[in-house]
């Protein structure tokens, strides 16, 4: 939206309505009781739909927004900010303060200082120390605007003033924005003198209209508390990812509790996708290219998962998982265990033990009960990307 919005001025909205003002006052001429047309009344809505109809903005590149720049808070790591301005007659004032954090303004993550590595150390610092210089000679390093709509409001002459957004741009080589603020209160101001043209049915009209106006406006600001919590309480749904894993088993041999490296051996290369269902549970599918080590012939099975994760520090994620599949070469795998995924943005890092039970369905003769039945113990670790 923001990239659409510099046509209509603070300007037009205040000539728009000293306009609409004006031409209400030569008619009436000092008569509170003159009786507009129909003509006339169709002419000042038509005006009135003109004003409604732009976002307008207000900007600190024109002057009609102040901006005032505090220094830098090294322990809260921020630029506190104000904004300030009186519009329409000194009927509407606005004053905000906000707080630029250091990492929106460089477009990174910021590092705790103790974690710094040295060279992110020097960065911090010179970066800091640059940002400074040029807010302290004056020169831009970012600026703001409003952007708000004008309303027709209930009484003779009411206006609401409606701001949609406090937008940071960034001033570089490519402006761009780096911050938007929503929360800013509405204000509504009568012009003097107030003049009604309106005929009863009309202000009734205007009377349900804002009514309906305000009630939408109530009913976005409760979903966007809503939306709000679960942003910050409830944005993890499931086990959402695709990755690749190499799975490794060990063999029951003589004993099958021994815990000799030496019987570790490689099972299969695997390929999954799961899907979040609600915030903790999962499934999924997934394929497995497997190596028969007495015949030394690739193997496939396919099958489905399902399990259940929670998300712990936004970067771990222990899981417990089940499943079962069918191989090609007449067995069918059911497995059981937990794992762990290490998130790093949308890169994923799983880790996962599974008990393993592996019967055969072939009904050859020559299948001892031993070649038939099987279980082991399964570790695997693999990568992919997660959402």
């Amino acid at each position: 939206m923001t990239g659409q919005l510099a046509a209509a001025t603070l300007k037009d909205a205040e000539a728009r309505i000293q306009t609409i003002e004006t031409y209400k006052l030569i008619l009436a001429s000092g008569n509170s009781d003159y009786a507009f047309t129909q003509e006339e009344i169709s002419r000042i809505n038509s005006m009135y739909d003109e004003l409604e109809k732009d976002v307008y903005t207000i900007s600190t590149r024109d002057g009609s927004l102040n901006m005032e720049i505090g220094e830098y808070d090294i322990e809260r790591t921020y630029w506190p900010v104000s904004f300030s301005g009186s519009y329409f007659e000194k009927h509407v004032s606005i004053e905000k303060d906000i707080t630029l954090l250091y990492s929106t303004l460089m477009e990174r993550r910021y590092v705790a200082e103790k974690d710094m590595a040295d060279y992110q150390r020097r960065d911090y610092e010179f970066y800091v120390t640059e940002y400074e210089t040029k807010i302290r000679s004056g020169e831009e390093v970012f600026h703001a605007e409003i952007h708000f709509k004008i309303q027709k409001w209930v009484k003779p002459s009411q206006y609401r003033f409606v701001p949609e957004e406090l937008v940071l741009y960034k001033t570089a080589k490519q402006e761009r924005v780096i911050d938007t603020i929503k929360d800013l209160p509405t204000v509504i101001w009568s012009y003097k003198p107030e003049i009604e043209y309106r005929t009863k049915k009309e202000i009734d009209a205007d009377y349900q209209r804002t009514k309906r106006i305000l009630y939408a406006e109530s009913r976005q600001a409760a979903k966007n508390e809503e939306d709000e919590v679960i942003s910050e309480e409830d944005n993890y749904t499931g086990r959402r990812a695709i990755y690749f894993s190499l799975d490794t088993f060990r063999n029951k041999g003589s004993d099958p509790n021994s815990p000799s490296i030496s019987k570790i051996e490689l099972n299969s290369f695997d390929a999954a996708l799961t899907f979040g269902i609600g915030n903790y549970v999962f499934a999924g599918l997934e394929l497995c290219f497997d190596l028969n080590d007495q015949t030394k012939k690739t193997i496939y099975s396919f099958g489905g998962l399902l399990g259940g994760s929670i998300e712990l520090f936004k970067i771990f994620r222990p899981f417990i998982q089940t499943g079962i599949a069918f191989r090609t070469d007449d067995r069918l795998v059911y497995k059981a265990g937990a794992g762990l995924d290490l998130i790093i943005g949308h890169m994923l890092i799983t880790g996962a033990y599974n008990h393993i039970w592996n019967n055969s369905f072939s009904s050859s003769n020559e299948d001892s009960t031993e070649k038939k039945n099987q279980s082991f113990h399964s570790f695997s670790i693999g990568f992919g990307i997660t959402w």
